[in-house]
C-alpha cells in the first residue's frame, strides 16, 4: 500500500490566511492609533486650545491698551498672529479632545485583540505544512493532532453518515465524516471537509472492512449500500422502540 498524505484544503488555508491578515491589520492599526495618532490628536488639541487662550487674552489686552492709548508689544503682536494662523487652520474642523476610551479601545481591542489571534492562526499553517492525516505504507495512521494509531488497533469503520448514502437523514456536516472504531471502542472521526485526501484514507478502510459495500476506490456498491441502509433503519427502529418502552 502506498503512503497517503493529506493536505489542508485550499479553502481552509485561504480562510486562515485572510484571518491572519485581518489580525495583523488590527494590531498595526491599533498600535498606530495608540502610539502615534492619539498623541498627535492630543498635541493638536493642546495647540488649538492654547491658541484660543492666547488669542482671547491678547484681543482683550489690545482693547484695554486702545482705551488707555497704548498698544501691544511686537512680541505680543507676533504671538497674536501665530494664534490667529492656528485658529484659521482649524476653522472648518475644530480639534476635539480624544476620549479616555479611545486609548483603551485602540490598545485592548485593536492591538492586543488582533495580536493575540496571530499565533493561533500561524500555528495550524506551520504545524500542518507537511500534511494532516497520514496513512503510512505499513498501515500506521497519524492524525493532525499528532496521535498515532497502529494498524492492528483499528477494528472497523463506521460509514453510516458518509455522503449520506446509508443514512439519508444525516446532517450536512456529518456527511463529510467517517468514524474509525478502535479496539477499545473509541471512535476517531475522519473529516474530509478540511483535509484534501482523507476520502482516499476512508476508501482504504471502507473496502477493507466492508468490501461488499465499498469497492477498492471507496465507491459505493449499490447492493451493499441497500443492505447497510436497511440494517441501519432496522437498528434505528429498534433503538427507538427501546427508548419509548415504559419503565
Amino acid at each position: 500500500m502506498a503512503e497517503i498524505k493529506t493536505s489542508m484544503r485550499a479553502g481552509q488555508k485561504y480562510k486562515l490566511i485572510v484571518l491572519l491578515l485581518l489580525c495583523l491589520f488590527s494590531a498595526v492599526y491599533g498600535g498606530w492609533q495608540y502610539w502615534i495618532r492619539l498623541p498627535e490628536r492630543e498635541a493638536i488639541f493642546s495647540q488649538y486650545t492654547q491658541a484660543v487662550d492666547v488669542h482671547n487674552e491678547l484681543v482683550a489686552k489690545a482693547e484695554r491698551q486702545k482705551d488707555a492709548g497704548g498698544k501691544l508689544t511686537p512680541d505680543e503682536v507676533s504671538a497674536y498672529q501665530e494664534a490667529e494662523a492656528t485658529l484659521t487652520t482649524y476653522a472648518d474642523d475644530k480639534p476635539q479632545k480624544p476620549s479616555k476610551y479611545d486609548g483603551l479601545i485602540s490598545l485592548l481591542v485593536w492591538f492586543i485583540g488582533g495580536l493575540s489571534g496571530v499565533p493561533f492562526l500561524i500555528w495550524p499553517l506551520w504545524k500542518h505544512r507537511n500534511g494532516g492525516w497520514i496513512l503510512e505504507e505499513d498501515g500506521t495512521l497519524k492524525s493532525p493532532k499528532g496521535e498515532t494509531f497502529q494498524d492492528a488497533s483499528i477494528k472497523d469503520i463506521d460509514m453510516t453518515t458518509w455522503r449520506g448514502l446509508i443514512n439519508p437523514q444525516a446532517s450536512n456536516k456529518s456527511t463529510w465524516h467517517a468514524k474509525l472504531i478502535l479496539e477499545n471502542d473509541r471512535k476517531v472521526v475522519l473529516d474530509d471537509y478540511p483535509w484534501d485526501g482523507v476520502s482516499r484514507i476512508i476508501a482504504q478502510y471502507a473496502h477493507r472492512f466492508h468490501p461488499d459495500t465499498w469497492d477498492e476506490n471507496g465507491d459505493p456498491i449499490q447492493e451493499g449500500i441497500n443492505k447497510a441502509s436497511k440494517a441501519f433503519e432496522d437498528d434505528d427502529d429498534g433503538k427507538k422502540k427501546v427508548e419509548k418502552a415504559p419503565s
